[in-house]
């Protein structure tokens, strides 16, 4: 009996519930009906449909037309609405006195029908005045699209007109001198390295590449000059969007990208799909000189090089709206990378009094790199605005095979060939917790914890044949397991007083790295800690200066781990070290920032130390002066410090000018191999100069010039280098098509040239590129790819 009381009260409460929800939906109402061409009488499927209120304008639903041009909105108030119809290519149409009614609920329009557009009267393409470069108070924006130079290109065309950014002649990318960076993906670490996210990223699919060069406790310590942060493009309004890019080039390059996006009202999917193939080629000449020899010997090489990575990209996001508090987005990407890189060299061996030995050598290396990412976000938003919880997950697995090809022959000898195989097998999980707090309008507290768990399993053979003739070498037959967990945590507290803000940081890192090789364990279980401040100080309205302080790590990578010989070829051998210790570097910045009229001026100076400078040292092998091992040893302490400056002007109406300018002094000092002590210091410059011309609304040029001076490290130099890029860009059809010719290295001047030098050796390095290079992107959008804005009709 008790039982069937509980019941019978639970049923009568739960009667109100049920009855006022049924009430509730009887008052919605609904108006549908089908939208149709208006001379052919077809269906136009994707149109968008706007609900408006009659009286104030106010937008209430929307929607857009499926396969049969049909549409429907429900769950509309009584009152007084008003739609308004539009589709790319059409006028747009209005319906007005659209009447609910507690009587008359659904409201079935009859067939509304669209005009071709001959004139855009109603519609009004957004313009954007943005800066193609704007400084913040913690970071630099670059916009993409202003980029002329970059079209049809990848992130790293785009990082060559940035300030704090170089990029060599090889495509590789340094942040403020350093290779070691980290890069994000809309503020989401990935697993790949820097390089390879730069150059498979299309920059059809990147919006803003925001650098950051001293980057608070947040963010994860790796990454010695900073963080590059990938920002994609985002679709805003309804219905389906679509861009297309076709960019063929000169020299074998050629890109081709695309992307599909489907929004609805809380629910978004977009496909992407990209495919690549940058060649890199030109003449290749090598000088080696022994110096510990008498008399000295010598072997210089000559001949072509070409490099071709062709690069296949397969991505996917589903972002969901489940509520107004809470979202998740899962994303898929598949990549497929293969590298065909050959040398086509003639040797020729000599001492400085004796007969010459010549030798044709030609190099082969063909590597597959096909990985997987996939990846979940999910964000809790929570009833104080900015307070919020965000938990990110990020898998990724990875197989990379590398297959090298060395044919020699010398004269009077037989044909010697070696064929090197590595396999590497690779995977990891991230996860990362963020926590923001709002403590007053102009306090925050944020806290996080970071998990990465990653493991590597290699393997290296060579074998070898000297005619008929079978060699092992078992010493180059190696297998390796590189397993590595990090855990951090993070502290931040932001605050403002009047005009002056600031933010303190802390992190904690726990790295724990076990190396199985041959039967021995390398193993290290090591707490770090990175504190960092960051300040400003709003001078007036149009000026602002701020001091930032960070301390950051970079950790040896698995192969400079590994302590065995690695053959790359008949003349280079490389060897990791188990015992090497992270780098840990202390950076500093001082920042101003002022406007005056329409001019932008920014100074940033800077100093970063660095502690436990790993860097890589070539030497002989003992008792064969024709192989150079290359190693890798903390060497001791570095200092740079430095003074950039950028000034942004426009000149004229049609004329904007970026000059940056870039000076620093860099000294090392140390001591490798336990016998070669050192101290080498140098003064570095860059200077860019970035024109944008403006012709009409539609026509564009870019004019790139690039200077860098020479640099050295520990054992070396490189030499300097002058580069000049123009690009042009038209726009047809309303501006949904657009043609971009670009030439690259105009005058064929952005050579590279690296010198090596020790007591024992000299060896000079030097490639003259194939230049210029012509490439033409043509890019296309579909329906609303663009955010446009939209007058409001007068009803006429």
């Amino acid at each position: 009996m008790k039982r069937l009381i509980s019941l019978f009260i639970i049923l009568l409460s739960t009667y109100p519930i049920y009855a006022t929800t049924t009430t509730n939906n009887e008052k919605f109402g609904v108006i549908n009906g089908y939208i149709k061409d208006m001379k052919s009488n077809a269906s136009i499927e994707y149109a968008t449909v706007s609900v408006f209120k009659q009286d104030d304008s106010k937008l209430i639903d929307g929607t857009i037309t499926n396969k049969d041009g049909f549409f429907e909105i429900k769950k509309l108030n009584a009152g007084n609405y008003y739609i308004e119809v539009s589709f790319i290519g059409y006028e747009k149409k209005i319906v007005s006195d659209i009447a609910i009614r507690s009587y008359k609920r659904e409201n079935k329009l009859n067939d509304i029908k669209l005009n071709l557009s001959t004139k855009a009267l109603r519609e009004i393409v957004v313009n954007s005045d943005k800066d193609a470069i704007n400084y913040q108070i913690d970071k630099k924006v670059v916009t993409v699209s202003k980029q002329l130079s970059a079209s049809g290109g990848t992130a790293i065309d785009v990082l060559e007109t940035v300030p704090s950014v170089n990029v060599d002649v090889n495509g590789n990318v340094n942040l403020r001198g350093s290779s070691d960076f980290t890069v994000l993906i809309d503020g989401k670490r990935s697993q790949r390295s820097a390089q390879e996210i730069l150059s498979q990223i299309p920059t059809s699919q990147i919006e803003n590449i925001e650098i950051i060069t001293n980057p608070s406790a947040k963010y994860s310590s790796d990454g010695e000059a900073g963080i590059i942060n990938i920002v994609s493009k985002k679709f805003t309004l309804k219905g389906t969007s679509a861009a297309f890019n076709l960019s063929p080039g000169s020299h074998e390059n050629f890109s081709t990208s695309g992307m599909l996006n489907m929004k609805q009202k809380k629910n978004n999917f977009s496909l992407g799909a990209n495919y690549t193939i940058r060649t890199i080629g030109g003449k290749r000449t090598i000088n080696k000189t022994i110096l510990n020899t008498n008399p000295e010997e010598h072997l210089d090489a000559t001949g072509d090089m070409d490099r071709k990575p062709k690069t296949l990209n397969l991505s996917s996001a589903y972002d969901l709206e489940l509520d107004s508090m809470n979202s998740i987005s899962i994303t898929g990407q598949y990549g497929r990378a293969l590298y065909e890189n050959i040398n086509d060299l003639r040797y020729d061996e000599y001492k400085s009094n004796g007969a010459h030995i010549f030798e044709n050598s030609k190099e082969e290396a063909e590597s597959e790199n096909n990985y997987f990412v996939t990846t979940i976000n999910y964000l809790k938003k929570f009833n104080t605005k900015g307070h919020q919880l965000n938990i990110f997950i990020d898998y990724t697995q990875r197989k990379y095979d590398k297959t090298i090809l060395s044919d020699n022959k010398r004269e009077n000898d037989p044909q010697n060939q070696f064929k090197s195989l590595f396999n590497e097998d690779a995977k990891g999980i991230y996860i990362t917790t963020d926590y923001t707090l709002p403590l007053s309008k102009n306090n925050k507290f944020e806290a996080g914890y970071e998990f990465k768990k990653q493991e590597y399993n290699c393997d290296r053979t060579l074998e070898e044949t000297l005619g008929s003739t079978n060699i092992p070498h078992p010493e180059f037959e190696q297998t390796s397991d590189n397993n590595k967990t990090i855990h951090s945590l993070y502290t931040l507290y932001s605050g403002k007083v009047n005009k002056f803000s600031y933010q303190l940081g802390f992190r904690a890192e726990n790295t724990n790295r076990d190396i199985k090789y041959a039967g021995d364990n390398f193993r290290i279980n090591r707490w770090d800690f990175f504190p960092s401040v960051h300040s400003n100080l709003k001078l007036n309205k149009t000026s602002s200066l701020s001091a930032n302080y960070s301390r950051r790590i970079k950790r040896p990578s698995s192969s400079n781990l590994e302590p065995f010989v690695i053959w790359n070829d008949r003349y280079n051998w490389t060897m990791g070290n188990p015992n090497l210790k992270p780098q840990y570097i202390n950076s500093f910045e001082l920042n101003y920032k002022t406007k005056l009229g329409k001019h932008s001026l920014s100074f940033e100076t800077y100093y970063r130390m660095t502690e436990d400078k790993m860097e890589h040292i070539k030497t002989l092998v003992e008792n064969n002066s024709d192989i150079i091992l290359s190693g890798i040893e903390n060497i001791g302490t570095d200092h740079t410090i430095g003074l950039e400056s950028s000034l942004i002007s426009p000149l004229t109406k049609w004329w904007k000018s970026i000059l940056i300018a870039d000076v620093s002094h860099y000294k090392v000092e140390g001591d490798y191999m336990d016998r070669y002590s050192f101290s080498t210091s140098n003064t570095n410059w860059n200077l860019r100069q970035i024109s944008y011309f403006t012709l009409s609304k539609i026509t564009q040029i870019q004019l790139n010039l690039l200077y860098k001076s020479k640099s050295k490290w520990a054992q070396g130099e490189n030499d300097d280098s002058f580069k000049a890029t123009i690009a042009i860009k038209h726009s047809f059809f309303k501006r949904r098509l657009a043609a971009n010719l670009t030439i690259n290295d105009i005058f064929n001047t952005a050579d590279l040239k690296k010198t090596y030098v020790n007591e024992d050796l000299i060896l000079v390095n030097k490639v003259d590129m194939d230049a210029p290079i012509f490439k033409l992107s043509l890019s296309y959008k579909i329906n609303n790819y663009k955010s446009i804005r939209r007058r409001r009709s007068s009803g006429l």
